[in-house]
């Protein structure tokens, strides 16, 4: 075959497949490259022997990283052999070494990082990601031939003032695809239990940084404690080694939700009228109130009317008493309160008087809004006739509504007491602070010695609350700033975002007292009770509703009491298995 041509053309720009004439570099002859580097003084261009240029390299990238590296302090943290764990390809365990390398390490194109902070749900963190990069042989003779920065060590850089961990490092290949430098991420350091430190170690850590915990342990304890508050979350609640309360050994608990639009305010409440004795629940310790602290009481309510205990007497006659009574036409009386009876309630029913108890309260109402409540002091059995105080509150009430009130036809008398929400007692019985709410309709407060036995502040509610209805209650006794507040809150008729509206506010004059409790009590009562909930301190309308929907208060560390009416367990506590 004929040689072409073509091949016998020097290399020119309109020909560039073929060598130039007298080219220094091009051997025509061998057609091949000479003189150039890689060619190891041969004729071809071999890449596999440039190693003169690798050198050169590697030598360049020491002189860099000692030249423009940052100083650190390098604790490495050495794998357990022990603790080698075959299956998860790791070790469990790590000690650090107590002595420190003193490394330099380039951080790429100069860029220190920002000396801003992040907070996530782990606390506080630097900017991330942080890399270094350090000449591998530059590494191995500080750190010794084989070894490698890796997770867990720890790093601190004297500049900045920071510590650091390894979060993952690799070798990188560079020129040629050799190992020139190790490429490492870093993260704040964090204490691990995997990673065993010297006290050494520890304590220049402790004196040289400040921890999270330092700065905000404090308010990180006090957030812990609202949130899992052993008075709400005891597992003992309800069961015979409940630390916080008694109970009355018949009372019930009915384990049925209390859901408002999809949220579940409770999950079981008490029936009020099951206990045999008048204290239902007694609860356990004491309280100091001085006239610069507050407390608040929360609960839920739902008033109940059984036909078989309440019954309706027809009333003849309301009659107020001015001058003395005789004690010894009384069929019974209470001697200390015998003189305090106002008016004279004649009724023409016939009823058993051995279930009627002296200091027993009745409910007189009639239709339309005459309704209001009394406490029997006295009984005359010809005719049958009680002798009772009504709370100067209530007749106020009831002159404003009619001052012909006791004249009007068509009462009904109920024996009924009211419905307790606590109940807190001194040394010497006095009720010093408690809260009742009568006939449906008055929230009555007691608080204080000066009236400490008497319903000294009343509040009459727009409306009666109805039987069979759950309401929320909140009460604020505020002697930092003299007054009370009462709120009535209920299942909203149609919002189902604010699921509560309040129906009813009222603010009373408060006289600052000092006042000791001995014990808080709940009294036996025609209700349903759940939520139970004394606080140090008042809550604002603004959070009450947010309260009140919560099955856990989330302010537990305030919390005196913190009653959710858990199932009652009467089995006996066992405490080991055989």
């Amino acid at each position: 075959m004929a040689e072409c041509p073509v091949n016998n053309e020097n290399l020119t720009a309109a020909n560039p497949q073929q060598g130039a004439p007298n080219n220094g570099i091009i051997n025509n002859d061998t057609k091949g490259i000479t003189g150039g580097v890689g060619t190891g003084g041969g004729s071809y261009f071999d890449v596999n022997k440039i190693t003169a240029a690798l050198k050169d390299y590697n030598a360049i990238n020491g002189v860099i990283n000692q030249m423009l590296g940052y100083d650190f302090k390098w604790f490495r943290a050495v794998p357990q052999q022990r603790s080698k764990d075959v299956i998860f390809q790791e070790y469990t365990l790590y000690n650090v070494e107590e002595c420190p390398l003193d490394v330099k390490a380039v951080i790429p194109a100069g860029q220190v990082p920002d000396s801003k902070y992040t907070f996530d749900l782990m606390g506080l963190e630097y900017e991330v990601p942080f890399e270094l990069q350090i000449d591998k042989r530059y590494w191995e003779s500080i750190a010794g031939f084989g070894t490698a920065p890796q997770k867990k060590d720890i790093v601190y850089w004297p500049m900045a003032n920071k510590l650091y961990q390894v979060e993952s490092s690799y070798l990188f290949r560079g020129f040629m695809e050799q190992e020139t430098a190790w490429k490492i991420n870093l993260r704040k350091y964090m204490p691990e239990a995997a990673r065993r430190e010297g006290n050494a170690l520890k304590d220049t850590i402790d004196i040289y940084t400040v921890s999270t915990e330092e700065i905000f342990g404090g308010q990180i304890q006090a957030d812990v404690e609202k949130l899992v508050d052993d008075k709400q979350m005891s597992a003992m609640n309800g069961t015979s080694q409940d630390k916080y309360k008694k109970y009355d050994t018949e009372l019930k608990t009915i384990s049925k939700s209390l859901s408002i639009y999809g949220t579940i305010v409770a999950q079981s409440f008490y029936d009020m009228q099951t206990p045999i004795w008048y204290d239902a629940i007694t609860y356990n310790g004491s309280d100091i109130i001085n006239s610069t602290t507050d407390r608040s009481v929360l609960a839920w309510i739902s008033p109940r009317t059984i036909p078989s205990i309440h019954k309706e007497y027809d009333v003849t006659s309301i009659t107020p008493i001015i001058s003395s009574m005789d004690p010894s036409l009384m069929y019974a009386y209470d001697p200390s309160t015998f003189s305090a009876a106002n008016y004279a309630i004649t009724i023409s029913s016939a009823i058993n008087l051995s279930q009627i108890q002296i200091n027993s309260n009745i409910v007189i109402s009639r239709p339309g809004a005459l309704n209001f409540y009394a406490k029997i002091v006295a009984i005359s059995d010809n005719p049958l006739t009680f002798y009772c105080v009504i709370n100067p509150f209530v007749l106020e009430d009831l002159l404003d509504i009619r001052t012909d009130w006791a004249t009007q036809k068509g009462y009904k008398m109920m024996i009924k007491n009211p419905i307790s929400i606590l109940d807190g007692i001194n040394d010497f019985g006095d009720h010093v602070l408690s809260v009742n709410v009568y006939a449906n309709q008055y929230i009555a407060i007691n608080y204080g010695h000066a009236y400490s036995n008497d319903d000294a502040y009343v509040v009459k509610l727009d409306d009666k609350l109805s039987d069979d209805e759950w309401y929320g209650i909140v009460v604020n006794i505020g002697n930092t700033w003299g007054q009370y507040n009462v709120y009535v809150w209920k299942k909203h008729d149609t919002d189902k975002n604010a699921k509560l509206q309040n129906i009813f506010y009222e603010t009373l004059r408060l006289y600052p007292e000092d006042i000791g409790v001995n014990a808080y009590t709940i009294n036996k009562s025609p209700s349903y009770l759940t939520n139970i909930r004394l606080f140090r301190a008042t809550v604002e309308e603004e959070r009450q509703a947010n309260e009140l929907l919560s099955y856990f208060s989330k302010d537990g560390d305030q919390l005196i009491i913190g009653d959710n009416a858990d199932t009652i367990m009467k089995l006996p506590y066992i405490t080991k298995q055989r």
